[in-house]
């Protein structure tokens, strides 16, 4: 027997009945020889000429030597050795190699020679037709051996009853006897009668066909036996006319070769009766042969010439539309001026011009203040609008020719989303949260994974980055390609690395939903005591296709009945209810019946409120078994005649778990959403959280509806489902958790620094480096979140700014309203006008009327970006010590052009030099790392070196982590002078040759102001908006504010890419900034922060001044 998984040897049979005393390897040429195996899917290949088959490489020097098996074969006189082998489809597996030997003789040389001798036993084939129905080749004798079987032979007797001999037995008996001399039909021989065709005397020499090469007669992909390469001589009439030259008098007709018949077939149809016999394939290839005369059809009237209309004129190019009502004319416009856009514009004319386009589905013109924009909406041919779903917007790169490792790498692509979750009870437009990863790599991912478990600690941010950003069936690949790469299973390994309810989550994310929920069944069910929650939570909200898929799995699971454990665990009225349900058999018919509604909302009414005590079997009847359109319609009727909600009867009659499983029901019949809305504010209200229920709800139903759970609950609760749980549960735990609400794009942290970018780089070539770093140095689009204000007036904003602050308190809201939706440039302008107005300064006024870090942020709201940078570099340095923090935050993220100016504004402001000031109140190199960094000479241009990156890599690797000590000059030299290109280019090289990435070395090399320095410079050139970002989460982290570090950053920031800051935020820290923001701070300087950021308007009313007497 083979090994479990190998492939079974192939076996090699010559066709033939067993006859005593005969050799089995000894056959004759009409002998067919058969291969098979008892593997399924398999091809067979093998030889003829003793070699080893060689499945990928059949020919040797132009020659076919290994040949694959299609059906049985014929082999030539002589001795033949037949070796096979069987492959598996996809070519992995192989069998062991099966040899055999044939001795193989001519079949009809004894009968030529002497017809007296006994080639074929006719009592052999009389036995055969007496005792067996299954028809065999002719086995060939020599007559010693048929002598001496027939001597030795004796007639057995059978106990069995005679049977009668049928006629045509008799008849094949006869026709065996009269055809004893006829010679055996050879292997090539043909039925196609050559008579009529005329050999003549070498004046006619068609083609003849060559003789077959090889030891065997092949066959066709049928079975049949085909000569494939022609006959041999000796085998047509004629042959021997012209000293064995075959000429015929006619062509050779196109398929000269007819399928082949075994010997006793052949006999048996030349017995049937001719006009009753089936038609052969020769017999149809001869009549397909025979055209009929084609019948001519009469001569056909020449088409008349149509007259065109004249080509539509283009519509003449005009400056404006006509307007005024005239919607055709400016179509025309329209219509003109894309035209010519197209005539001028290369790449839009040949992208217009490419595809098909269909109808129109929808147009839109929208009025964007300085100009008009024309949305169309075309269809595809074929596709219905609205069955794919749209991709998410990338960046495009250029495509690259395909390699070898590409091909290689490619994988079946898991399905979008799980089966089961089609499976739900009405097909209403829901969108869940978390969706396919594009860029998904089962393999890639898997060693994330590994490597985030394997040595001291747990990288627990990977793992959710892994889980939380995959579908569920691109999960079920992650776990089947890790068991596969590393032969562990992945729950179990998490099981080992992991704890808590951030264990649970993640062991609820690698199981296929219908596990998922037969699993948490069972743990409701097993043990002491039942989780009633549970069951109800699962059975009540499921469709009959789920349930039924859930019984299934839990017996193929846990080999138990989830009805018998059901009926063990609970009682009364909730069992029946539990096991009405789990019948799975509530109607799914989408039609209503009205009557029907009226009459089961009285039977209702009847069997509760209608009567003393309460009739439960009729609520459970209707409830377990109608379907949603329907019970809707019932709920309907039973509010009329009741002038009660369903809710409010059930609470009055029923209590306990039975109400809990009525309720669910109804609040699931009238929206799903809704009731998983309520079911995560129970979870989290009051002290404690219910963990269990929290994840059990989120990963279930973060794929489905997710979406509309967070709105639900947003009207419910007037909070953000997001901010509930931030505020309730903290770790690991949240951050999974808050992933799978938010949903989005995982974050691309690991491929920009850490084991992540180490890996990536080493997987990829050259080309492709140098493609990351010419992507990663383009001018990244500046999205501010405070833009310059329409309609904007400086006197207006000067006054209501006096306003504000005149008299006994302050307008805080109506500073706000100016200060926070204003640009720079505006401020800057509201500033001087007010100086002119009121002959006061501005900041000033301001600083005498509000206070913490409000103040602080209005003051810096009124400076220039130098101004404001040039004040806080002078209050880190001045007075008792330096905040170096400071320092590196401003001079390590600015641009040459920007250093240069608040040097100026620094001088011109506290008449000193910047430089001196940092020398003096800074030392040892990160002192030299500032002053470096202050003569603004590092390269800005966007070319790089690929050789010089290299050389750059080596250096730093030398004078760190390749000698004892470290020579951190050589670090400044390149950090400071190298343009942001070249470095992204020499991180890539340092990757390669330390296999550790910079900030770790970085790490390990370094301490202090130096290191932070440092780093703020490799992860400004890796992403600006990431660095802040993280700036920022630190201000708030923990206990108190850095407000002075959090109102630093908003100022500096807010007009220049506070989008990008918050997407980098809420990626890496699973919150929104407003959130984390409106948690740490208060009251008006809240607000104005809010404002600064985009997450707040301006208040339509003015709140009254703050005052004593207010």
């Amino acid at each position: 027997m083979p090994s479990a998984g190998a492939v079974c040897p192939p076996l090699i049979v010559p066709v033939r009945r067993q006859i005593p005393g005969l050799a089995t390897n000894k056959i004759d040429t009409t002998t067919l020889i058969e291969i098979t195996t008892e593997t399924p899917d398999c091809k067979i290949y093998f030889t003829s000429d003793g070699s080893k088959p060689t499945p990928f490489q059949r020919k040797i020097g132009g020659r076919e030597v290994t040949f694959k098996y299609t059906a049985p074969f014929t082999l030539k006189a002589g001795k033949r050795t037949l070796k096979a082998v069987a492959v598996t489809r996809d070519g992995v597996r192989e069998s062991d190699v099966m040899s055999k030997q044939f001795m193989v003789e001519e079949a009809g040389r004894a009968t030529l020679t002497d017809t007296s001798t006994d080639c074929y036993s006719t009592e052999e084939y009389t036995s055969f037709f007496e005792t067996s129905d299954i028809d065999t080749d002719t086995t060939f004798k020599s007559s010693s051996s048929a002598s001496t079987l027939k001597n030795k032979r004796k007639p057995k007797k059978s106990k069995s009853p005679s049977r009668a001999k049928s006629p045509l037995r008799s008849s094949l008996r006869s026709s065996l006897r009269t055809s004893q001399n006829r010679v055996p039909k050879e292997a090539w021989a043909s039925s196609q009668n050559y008579d009529d065709l005329g050999a003549e005397d070498g004046r006619h020499s068609p083609p003849q066909p060559p003789m077959p090469e090889g030891p065997f007669n092949p066959t066709n992909y049928s079975g049949t036996q085909i000569n494939v390469w022609g006959a041999p001589p000796g085998s047509w009439p004629g042959m021997n006319a012209n000293n064995g030259a075959v000429t015929f008098g006619v062509p050779v007709p196109n398929n000269p070769y007819p399928s082949q018949t075994g010997f006793l077939t052949e006999n048996m149809i030349n017995n049937c009766n001719p006009e009753s016999r089936h038609v052969t394939v020769g017999d149809i290839r001869q009549m397909m042969n025979k055209r009929p005369k084609a019948i001519e059809e009469p001569p056909r009237e020449p088409p008349k010439a149509i007259e065109l209309p004249p080509a539509p004129k283009e519509p003449e190019l005009q400056a404006v539309s006509p307007g005024n009502g005239d919607f055709k004319g400016n179509i025309r416009h329209i219509y003109a001026h894309m035209l010519e856009f197209a005539k001028d514009n290369r790449d839009f004319r040949l992208r217009v011009a490419e595809p098909k386009i269909g109808r129109m589905h929808e147009a839109k013109l929208e009025d964007e203040g300085d100009c008009y924009r024309v949305t169309l909406v075309m269809g595809k041919p074929g596709v219905p609008r609205g069955s794919l779903r749209k991709p998410p917007k990338v960046e495009t790169k250029p495509k690259k020719p395909p390699t070898s490792q590409s091909f290689a790498g490619k994988k079946k692509t898991p399905p979008k989303s799980d089966p089961y979750f089609a499976m739900e009870t009405e097909d209403l437009p829901v969108e869940g949260t978390v969706k396919p990863y594009d860029k998904f790599n089962a393999e890639q991912d898997a060693e994330v994974l590994r490597g985030a478990m394997k040595g001291l600690g747990t990288d627990e941010d990977a793992i959710t980055n892994i889980l939380a950003y995959r579908s569920n069936p691109q999960r079920q690949e992650i776990r089947k390609a890790f068991k596969t790469m590393f032969g562990k299973d992945l729950i179990e390994e998490l099981k080992s690395e992991l704890s808590g309810h951030y264990l649970d989550a993640c062991k609820g994310l690698l199981m296929a939903p219908v596990e998922f929920d037969a699993y948490q069944l069972r743990k409701a069910i097993k043990g002491l005591g039942t989780d009633e929650d549970v069951l109800i939570e699962i059975l009540c909200t499921r469709s009959n296709a789920q349930i039924k898929e859930i019984i299934k799995t839990y017996k193929t699971l846990f080999n138990k009945d989830l009805e018998k454990d059901i009926i063990g665990d609970t009682s009364g009225h909730l069992k029946r209810l539990l096991v009405s349900l789990v019948q799975a058999s509530r109607s799914d018919s989408k039609e209503v019946d009205r009557n029907k509604a009226k009459q089961d909302a009285k039977a209702l009414l009847d069997a509760g409120e209608g009567k003393w005590g309460t009739d439960e079997s009729r609520f459970n009847v209707i409830l377990a078994s109608r379907s949603y359109p329907q019970l809707r319609a019932t709920f309907d009727e039973y509010e009329k005649i009741s002038k009660k909600k369903m809710e409010e009867a059930l609470k009055s009659e029923m209590s306990g778990d039975l109400l809990r499983g009525m309720l669910t029901i109804v609040r699931c019949v009238r929206n799903k959403a809704a009731h998983f809305a309520y079911q995560l504010q129970k979870t989290m209200k009051g002290m404690g959280t219910d963990d269990d229920t929290l994840v059990r709800v989120v990963v279930s139903r973060c794929e489905i509806d997710m979406v509309q759970i967070k709105e639900e609950f947003q009207k419910m609760t007037g909070q953000t489902l997001e901010q509930y749980i931030a505020d309730d549960i903290s770790g690991d735990y949240r951050n999974v958790i808050l992933a799978l609400v938010v949903g989005g794009p995982p974050p691309n942290n690991a491929s920009k620094s850490g084991k992540g970018f180490v890996e990536a780089v080493k997987n990829k070539t050259e080309e492709e480096l140098d493609e990351e770093v010419r992507m990663e140095s383009e001018d990244v689009k500046e999205d501010p979140t405070v833009k310059p204000a329409e309609n904007f007036n400086a006197e207006s904003d000067a006054e209501a700014l006096r306003k504000a602050m005149k008299g006994f308190g302050t307008d805080e809201q109506a500073i706000i309203d100016i200060l926070g939706y204003r640009s720079n440039a505006q401020r800057l302008e509201i500033v001087k006008t007010y100086k002119t107005m009121f002959g006061k300064d501005l900041i000033k006024d301001l600083e005498g009327e509000l206070s913490g870090g409000l103040k602080v942020l209005c003051r810096g709201l009124c400076m220039s970006p130098e101004h404001f940078d040039a004040m806080c570099l002078n209050k880190a340095i001045k007075g008792l010590g330096t905040d170096e923090q400071v320092l590196v935050e401003v001079i390590c993220t600015r641009t040459n052009e920007q250093i240069r100016k608040f040097k100026e504004t620094y001088k011109k402001l506290y008449g000193k030099e910047l430089e001196e000031d940092v020398a003096g109140d800074t030392s040892g190199h990160f002192k030299r790392l500032l002053i470096g960094l202050l003569q603004a000479d590092r390269d800005e241009s966007k070319e790089f070196d690929r050789n010089k990156a290299k050389q750059d890599a080596q250096a730093i690797f030398e004078a760190g982590e390749k000698k004892l000590g470290t020579d951190e000059s050589r670090f400044n030299v390149i950090l400071v002078s190298r343009s942001y290109a070249q470095l992204r280019a020499t991180f890539q090289e340092y990757a390669k040759l330390a296999n550790k990435d910079i900030e770790d070395s970085l790490k390990s090399e370094m301490s202090g102001d130096l290191l932070q320095g440092m780093l703020a410079i490799v992860r400004c050139i890796r992403g600006k908006a990431s660095h802040f970002a993280k700036e920022l989460y630190k201000s708030m982290k923990g206990l108190g504010t850095d407000d002075d570090r959090l109102c630093r950053v908003i100022v500096s920031r807010c007009e220049v890419d506070m989008v990008q800051i918050k997407e980098e935020f809420q990626k890496q820290y699973k919150q929104t900034l407003a959130m984390f923001i409106a948690d740490d701070i208060s009251g008006d300087y809240k607000n104005l922060c809010l404002a600064l950021i985009g997450e707040s308007t301006p208040k339509a009313e003015k709140k009254e001044k703050k005052g004593w007497f207010s």
